[in-house]
């Protein structure tokens, strides 16, 4: 039966166990809370078809904590405005807390990748699971090429880092023997595309990291000689790859480990240098996966360490559930043929109509994160930072 929107394949609220409720969220987005008696498991479902959401203007966003500046927020509140949210990345904590892996937010940079998998998605909508590899560098005016090797960081001696308006989220400033502040001129992403920048001003000394969204700051460690020819009013064009990405990418998360490669249960935690013991055990967990025509998303987060309620997933079960039973509940019929795990634990939420659906495991409730993906449509009028 079908009461306010959700469609329940038993009785609705107070569904009998092994029931599932649907409830659609916009065109081609729905949600589904499904109970599985032998966990036992309550496992929650964004299931988003690509080409009929793409066409009704929704989108995903990944959104960073506290905006600019780093830090933590709950997924609930960095998922204001937005049709539906899962946590994302694992986070490091230290003189800033931030997220540990790639993040690409409207295709600006915001995080570089780690060597694990991240999950992104092209302008038109194509999605990607792969272990990323950064390179970036600056054309001179003089048809220099200069190979940069780092991205908001420090530079070591031999190395010239790339800064963007995000830097600040990490540090305050940079000490650099040269320092080359730019404006964008034409362009604004890096992420498989290029920026054509006029250099502003050169200097040696410490910059404060406060750019505008239209500044990119270049600095240089003592023993990198290349960039010495760089002048201001000089015309450069900084350019970035993301190989194996071909498309510009517009929204990428991290997490780790992949979970399913091409159809196959693939729990890839000695590649991704994460613990047996961590996919072993069982957890809360959220994930994100995809079709093998790669038109169907899935996000997923499935509650856990409440026995008699729901005890949560090994990644090998998870990586079952969303290889073989997905199809028994998704409109599409369709089960994943690639995912990735996201941060899980006490971090695992879904947010669907700005509501924690889920049950997060802490005795506190809902859990502060680095950042979270949102699936977000042009009617919330939600611009994610």
């Amino acid at each position: 039966m079908i009461l306010g929107g959700l469609l329940c394949l038993g009785a609705f609220l107070g569904c009998a166990p092994g029931d599932t409720i649907t409830e659609d969220l916009a065109a081609g987005v729905v949600y589904h809370k499904i109970h599985l008696l032998e966990g036992p498991w309550w496992i929650h479902v964004v299931e988003i078809d690509l080409p009929t959401a793409w066409a009704a203007g929704v989108r995903l966003r990944t959104a960073m904590a506290m905006s600019e500046r780093g830090g933590v927020q709950k997924t609930s509140s960095l998922a204001a405005g937005a049709l539906a949210a899962i946590n994302g990345d694992f986070l490091y904590t230290g003189k800033t807390t931030h997220t540990a892996g790639l993040q690409i937010h409207e295709g600006r940079l915001i995080r570089t990748p780690q060597r694990r998998s991240a999950f992104a998605i092209s302008a038109a909508g194509a999605p990607l699971i792969a272990v990323y590899q950064l390179e970036m560098g600056v054309l001179t005016s003089r048809g220099e090429e200069l190979r940069a090797s780092g991205f908001n960081r420090e530079p070591d001696r031999g190395e010239l880092v790339v800064f963007n308006h995000y830097a600040r989220a990490w540090r305050d400033s940079v000490r650099a023997a040269r320092g080359f502040l730019l404006r964008g001129l034409e362009g604004n992403s890096i992420v498989n595309g290029a920026v054509t920048a006029r250099v502003q001003q050169v200097r040696r000394r410490a910059w404060p990291l406060v750019l505008d969204p239209g500044q990119w700051l270049l600095a240089a460690g003592p023993d990198y000689a290349a960039a010495a020819g760089i002048a201001p009013g000089d015309t450069v064009r900084l350019y970035g790859r993301l190989p194996p990405a071909r498309d510009a990418l517009v929204e990428a998360i991290g997490g780790g480990p992949r979970i399913l490669r091409d159809g196959a249960i693939s729990v890839e935690v000695e590649k991704e240098r994460l613990s047996r013991t961590f996919a072993d055990e069982r957890h809360p967990r959220t994930a994100i996966g995809y079709s093998q025509n790669g038109q169907v998303l899935f996000l997923v987060v499935v509650d856990g360490r409440q026995p008699g309620y729901s005890v949560g997933m090994s990644l090998a079960e998870l990586a079952e559930f969303m290889r073989m039973r997905l199809a028994d509940f998704a409109l599409a019929r369709e089960n994943a043929y690639q995912a990735l795990n996201l941060d899980g634990g006490g971090s695992a939420t879904m947010v669907v109509g700005e509501q924690v659906v889920n049950s997060p495991s802490d005795p506190t409730g809902e859990r502060p994160v680095a950042n979270a993906l949102l699936v977000v449509a042009p009617a919330t009028g939600k611009d994610a930072p």
